[in-house]
């Protein structure tokens, strides 16, 4: 092998690479090798052709290969290959003035812009970066992506009106105490509880993880009213001052990355056409993640109200349940749905895939904060074009995981109580450090930038009381990733 010129890319942070002479017969060892000093890790183990192609130990460069992309793991997030570049790019906007917004995470919509099929892309004030494709964002294309709607199909946000009467139990400490269990396997009959939600078929995340949170930025918040600030809406919504609310954010639990999974065995980022047999065919199984999550999300939040409410009745029949907790508001956030849509002048039915931006045509949208900020209830407003009938899903990372183990260690008993006054249940310290309210941008910033630009407007905001994230489960279960 002659001697020739190669850029190294970092895969994750694509601002950092360095060039290198290559004149060996083993590339990859040799690229490995320098990538671990340039880049500082230790952990780098894979070669990225464009694409998404792997470098193979031992195989020789193309000649026409003039920059390859380096990884610890994760998936491929370059650019794709020449081939799949649509001929007329899609338009791609970002909404935000008062949030920080990672160019990393533009640079990443950008690639997104110039796939076959995409005509607009749209990140909202939360875009932050993800491992391959930006988080937060809305993009609208002529078929689908299974891979842009991430892995967690069907994950989003649940509202429940926990009291029905003024608040009884309300001391962050009691009601922390209270939730024991969560994490274990529900012992309910959970083939009957699918079933209420249209789900004959089984998987073997039912029995494990049915009824779970998750790791990750999951979680369930207990929370009060802050502040009405649209009590014609509130009313509309049986949202009162003097009560206490849940907010359930988890998804498939596993099953919608099998999905994912299936779709993705020999392409990083397969394309669906919208002729395709295989179209249905995914939506059917896409239907059932969504289905399941939801179905999660409500068994969840009666395993919390069980913890508080009926501590010694664990025997309470399943059919009595639904009488027992009100849903006030159900978004999925990680989905594709078809939308008509302006798109110079003509109207056309695209299919908008969201990954981690909530849908602005089903009514109220939960826009929570971290679990140290106030979470808003947004109305949307306007004709949904500009923002492709979507808005932000929650306040968004505004530093990556890594960072956040950075600098001076941290106190875990300064993790668990927030400047809100509000108890954090947390077992897995690397989560509490990983989740903590300084990682996330400004929640008032977000929902500004979307007021600003007619999208939305605020309706309530609540305080938390309790952020549960996992207990008995610590570290040993593996964190969902949207």
């Amino acid at each position: 092998m002659s001697s020739r010129a190669l850029t190294v890319t970092l895969n994750y942070d694509q601002s950092k690479k360095f060039a290198i002479v290559l004149n060996t017969h083993a590339p990859k060892e040799a690229i490995l090798r320098q990538a671990r000093n340039k880049f500082r890790s230790k952990t780098l183990s894979l070669v990225f052709l464009r694409g998404g192609a792997h470098l193979k130990d031992g195989a020789d460069l193309p000649d026409s290969i003039t920059q390859v992309w380096i990884s610890k793991g994760e998936p491929y997030s370059g650019p794709p290959i020449d081939l799949t570049r649509s001929t007329q790019p899609g338009e791609v906007r970002t909404i935000g003035e008062k949030s920080f917004i990672d160019h990393n995470a533009v640079n990443q919509l950008r690639l997104v812009g110039v796939l076959e099929g995409v005509h607009v892309a749209v990140g909202m004030p939360d875009l932050h970066p993800g491992s391959r494709f930006p988080i937060g964002c809305a993009i609208a294309a002529e078929g689908i992506y299974p891979a842009l709607i991430g892995s967690d199909v069907g994950c989003g946000i649940a509202l429940y009106r926990l009291s029905s009467s003024p608040r009884s139990v309300s001391n962050p400490s009691k009601l922390a105490s209270l939730l024991r269990g969560l994490d274990e396997p529900w012992s309910g009959d959970v083939p009957a509880w699918l079933r209420k939600y249209g789900i004959e078929r089984s998987s073997h995340f039912d029995a494990n993880s049915l009824g779970t949170v998750g790791a990750g930025n999951h979680f369930a918040e207990i929370c009060s009213v802050e502040k009405i600030a649209d009590a014609t809406v509130a009313e509309s919504l049986r949202i009162t001052e003097d009560c206490l609310y849940l907010i359930v954010h988890t998804g498939s639990r596993g099953l919608g990355a099998s999905i994912l999974s299936a779709q993705t065995t020999t392409e990083s980022n397969p394309y669906i056409p919208p002729t395709s047999p295989e179209l249905q065919e995914y939506l059917v199984e896409h239907d059932y993640a969504v289905r399941w999550a939801v179905a999660n999300r409500d068994l969840v939040a009666h395993r919390i109200r069980q913890c508080i409410y009926w501590p010694s009745d664990t025997r309470k029949p399943m059919s009595s349940w639904s009488d027992d907790l009100e849903k006030i508001v159900e978004v999925t956030h990680n989905s594709v749905t078809r939308h008509a849509l302006n798109v110079n002048g003509e109207t056309r039915e695209l299919w908008v895939h969201r990954k981690g931006a909530a849908p602005a045509d089903k009514g109220v949208v939960p826009c929570p904060g971290s679990r140290g900020d106030f979470s808003w209830l947004l109305q949307p407003t306007g004709d949904g074009q500009i923002n492709l009938q979507s808005l932000a899903h929650g306040a968004g990372r505004r530093h990556g995981r890594n960072a956040l183990h950075a600098g001076t260690k941290i106190a875990k008993s300064s993790l668990t109580t927030t400047t809100l006054g509000s108890e954090v249940v947390c077992t897995d310290t690397d989560l509490l450090i990983e989740e903590r309210p300084e990682a996330y941008k400004d929640i008032g910033g977000v929902v500004g930038d979307m007021e600003d630009q007619g999208l939305c407007k605020g309706v309530v905001v609540l305080r938390p009381v309790v952020t549960y994230k996992i207990r008995e489960g610590g570290a040993a279960r593996k964190p969902d990733r949207e």
